[in-house]
């Protein structure tokens, strides 16, 4: 067995020596960080990488798409220290002033801090579920789109290829126009219909021990929704509250229309009134337009149902009071609790809105206008006739 040669002597004490000046550094580090940011002690990269300044690092990973930072957590658990002890500073700078997401980050509050100190503070988590909650709007905005212009642009007459693809490219833009304004009115709708669900169902055990003598019924849930939705909409300017108004209008009605093509339209009202009231209205309308494509499986639509029935259920549970509770468990039929229980669409936004306009000095924008398309411009407008938003 030879023995090592001067340089491997050489080499192991220089690899030692740059251990110790490692670990020095780091150490260093520890104490003199600023409280902002943190770094983690293990390795990173065992590159120059790990040289860099956590500031650095950190200014990387916000010019980064969110979902490259999400994976970079799942590369080692010093990665994942890193993201996880910054992620607050992170999601923060994520949100450009006038962007989309700042505009929903105002609408749905982050989280409170797991310290204990109650602050609300933005994580990759919560930016992520406003991701999915403008997704779910901008797909939502792009099917009522669709199904308002796209008659617009069918004819009767046979045209050649090039005139067919001019008025697709024609519609698509159009579409897309439409669409951006409409998400943002969405946001609001959004915010609306989850919130006043959300006190609501805070509320009733406040409302079961104000009346412990009587059971809840329909109409004291009811009164107490009115009241939430009331006190939601007292918080919108009233820009904010006339779009808001319209384009509930447009969603409630395209619905309808899908449902019932032929007068009279409001005769399947009651299943859009379980729809406002689901956990996640919003999404289960994409849910019913992806159902209701031409040319949708089968299998789609069928699922669509069976998830109504539950959403019907849990509606019945949470809006219907006590006497809805005791038919379910006394084995009543499902057409008796129906009979009982019938939501109505204006019970949800309208009626509160109603008073709203007319306490704003706003009675022009109560009637029930939906879109107006004006024939010489082919613009399509979220509204009343002559109510021009933008």
């Amino acid at each position: 067995m030879f023995g090592s040669s001067p340089t491997d002597a050489f080499e192991q004490k220089a690899q030692k020596l740059r251990r110790a000046v490692e670990r020095a550094r780091m150490q260093f580090l520890q104490k003199t960080r600023p409280q902002s940011t943190t770094r983690t002690s293990g390795v990173l990269t065992g590159s120059y990488f790990d040289y860099l300044p956590v500031e650095l690092i950190i200014n990387i990973c916000c010019e980064t798409d969110w979902r490259a930072v999400t994976r970079l957590r799942l590369v080692s658990c010093a990665f994942k220290d890193l993201v996880d002890a910054n992620e607050s500073t992170i999601a923060t700078r994520w949100m450009v002033p006038g962007s989309y997401l700042a505009l929903l980050s105002q609408l749905f509050y982050p989280p409170r801090s797991k310290s204990g100190d109650g602050v609300r503070r933005p994580t990759i988590q919560y930016f992520y579920g406003l991701e999915k909650r403008h997704n779910t709007c901008s797909q939502l905005a792009y099917y009522l789109c669709d199904k308002a212009i796209a008659p617009m642009y069918r004819t009767q007459f046979t045209i050649n290829r090039k005139d067919r693809e001019e008025a697709k490219l024609k519609k698509d833009q159009a579409i897309r126009t439409v669409q951006r304004k409409l998400t943002k009115q969405l946001y609001f709708v959004l915010h609306f219909l989850t919130y006043s669900r959300l006190r609501l169902e805070a509320n009733k055990a406040a409302l079961a021990a104000e009346n412990s003598d009587e059971p809840l019924t329909p109409s004291d849930l009811n009164s107490a929704y009115l009241s939430i939705q009331s006190s939601i909409i007292s918080t919108f300017d009233n820009q904010t509250l006339i779009s808001t108004h319209h384009a509930l209008h447009f969603l409630v009605n395209s619905i309808r229309l899908s449902m019932s093509p032929e007068p009279p339209h409001k005769q399947n009202d009651e299943l859009v009134a379980i729809i406002l009231r689901c956990h996640m209205p919003l999404n289960r309308c994409v849910e019913f337009f992806a159902a209701d494509c031409p040319g949708a499986p089968w299998g789609l639509k069928k699922q669509f149902m069976q998830d109504m029935e539950e959403e019907r259920a849990d509606a019945e549970n949470k809006f219907g009071g006590a006497a809805a509770l005791r038919r379910s468990s006394s084995g009543h039929s499902r057409e008796a609790s129906r009979r009982k229980w019938s939501p109505k669409v204006t019970e949800v936004w309208f009626e509160a809105a109603k008073v709203a306009l007319a306490q704003r000095g706003l009675q022009e924008h109560k009637p029930d206008g939906v879109y107006f398309f004006p024939e010489c411009s082919q613009e399509l407008l979220i509204g009343c006739p002559g109510c021009k938003l933008k």
